[in-house]
């Protein structure tokens, strides 16, 4: 009998044996872990990056490193092949960081596959990113639960790769939620609020994991563990998941590959541009708000996932054929995909700028500080309106710290500025912005752009 189990449990479609059945065969062996590996297991991954880092030795000589950039974990969401992961597993950070290849491999008792997959779309400040994977479906997905009305003390389950062991399942409790922690980044630290705690074992690999309810339902995405602590793991809550995959991975405009200058919604069926970026591609082809989008490329597109698999995986420059359709008149617009740095300053920002650095007095001593130096201000933009100039240098912009207290925050560079504007402790009314001039300064308040 026990030679049959692995195609009563592991038969990647149609079980051939009801879980009653299966409970009476192994008895008290056929735990709540049993049973939920048993139904998320196939849909759980191993996440490998092949790549490049670049260096410079002390001569300044560049140097390069080619092999295994990192390892993780992933989860497939849909059937098509979308996987939800951590952002610094699939799209690390750091200087000299070149990613040319992501491979998911599934655990060999649900047939061990070894898949490529490209990166659609990363949200690094929520530390999560989506995956496709380059191979026809359809694929065994993970539901989505629910954070709401989660218990203290109720079972989860965690499946990863801890230190490489791929598959490893672990068990605990829900310890807390709400919980907000400082996580070391390449450029330093960051803050993370609002995470679940468990003490089911969460170790490094485990990141992108699955953290799932005791009817294997995701309930969240670990992401962390608290350093020289046994038994203290942070997962994403998976209402946050759902609502940045909504509201970020699988929006084309978000992409970290290009920029198309529109946003799109689903209304009454349809797909529908919801808003135009002046300056951006979508509006140079002539695209409208309200107008109608059909297909893309000559596929249909019937509602925002497709959309967002059929373009997410193109690249800048690349020439995108849409039908669209706006009171009843049909007609073709072809855009021209810009980079997403286009996005970020000539779209978010209506500025782009570069690191600076001035020099203060403080108690005596000449003390260098960095700033970030506007070069181009975009003409009707915000920022234009708001009087900023090329040569004015930011030195501030307010956001809310994790104690809730209103602060200047100091970017470092354009890209913390960018995810620091971009993220929901930034303060949108009001003076937000710190400007040095000359040797004056002063205070703003800069609206942001959408599209």
């Amino acid at each position: 009998m026990l030679t049959v189990l692995p195609l009563l449990l592991l038969a990647p479609q149609g079980l051939s044996a009801t879980e009653h059945e299966i409970s009476e065969l192994l008895g008290d062996r056929w735990t709540v872990e049993a049973e939920v590996y048993s139904q998320a297991g196939p849909a759980v991954v191993s996440i490998e990056l092949e790549g490049i880092v670049r260096q410079r030795d002390f001569f300044g000589r560049s140097r390069k490193q080619e092999g295994q950039l990192g390892q993780g974990t992933g989860v497939v969401i849909d059937s098509t092949g979308l996987v939800i992961t951590n952002a610094h597993v699939a799209a690390p950070e750091g200087p000299g960081i070149e990613v040319q290849k992501i491979w998911v491999s599934f655990a060999e008792e649900f047939g061990g596959a070894r898949l490529e997959a490209k990166l659609l779309n990363a949200a690094p400040e929520w530390d999560l990113a989506l995956l496709k994977i380059e191979a026809p479906g359809p694929f065994r997905s993970v539901p989505l639960g629910s954070s709401k009305g989660l218990l203290k003390g109720e079972k989860v389950i965690a499946i990863g790769t801890p230190f490489g062991n791929d598959h490893s399942i672990t068990s605990g409790i829900l310890s807390g939620y709400h919980r907000n922690i400082t996580v070391r980044t390449p450029s330093g630290s960051k803050e993370m609020p609002g995470l679940l705690q468990t003490d089911a074992a969460i170790n490094p690999g485990n990141s992108g994991g699955p953290l799932l309810n005791s009817l294997g339902e995701l309930v969240g995405i670990n992401s962390a563990t608290m350093e020289a602590a046994d038994g203290i793991g942070f997962a994403i809550p998976v209402d946050r998941v759902s609502e940045i995959l909504s509201d970020r991975l699988l929006d084309v405009d978000h992409s970290t590959r290009f920029w198309s200058g529109m946003k799109v919604q689903e209304e009454n069926g349809q797909l529908v541009v919801a808003s135009v970026n002046p300056r951006g591609p979508a509006a140079k082809a002539g695209i409208e708000i309200g107008d109608v989008i059909l297909e893309v490329e000559g596929q249909t597109v019937p509602d925002k996932r497709t959309y967002a698999g059929q373009v997410l995986p193109l690249s800048e420059g690349t020439k995108v054929e849409l039908t669209v359709r706006n009171k009843n008149k049909m007609r073709n617009a072809t855009i021209t995909l810009a980079s997403s740095r286009e996005r970020d300053t000539r779209g978010l920002l209506g500025f782009d700028a570069r690191r600076s650095l001035i020099y203060v007095r403080e108690r005596g001593r000449r003390r260098g500080v960095t700033v970030l130096e506007i070069t181009q201000v975009f003409p009707d933009s915000r920022a234009e309106e708001l009087g900023l100039i090329p040569g004015d240098r930011i030195a501030a912009v307010k956001a809310t710290r994790p104690d809730g207290k209103t602060d200047w925050i100091y970017p470092d560079s354009l890209s913390e500025l960018i995810a620091i504007v971009r993220g929901p402790d930034f303060i949108r009314d009001g003076e937000n912005i710190w400007i040095l001039r000359e040797d004056s300064s002063f205070r703003g308040s800069l609206l942001l752009e959408g599209a």
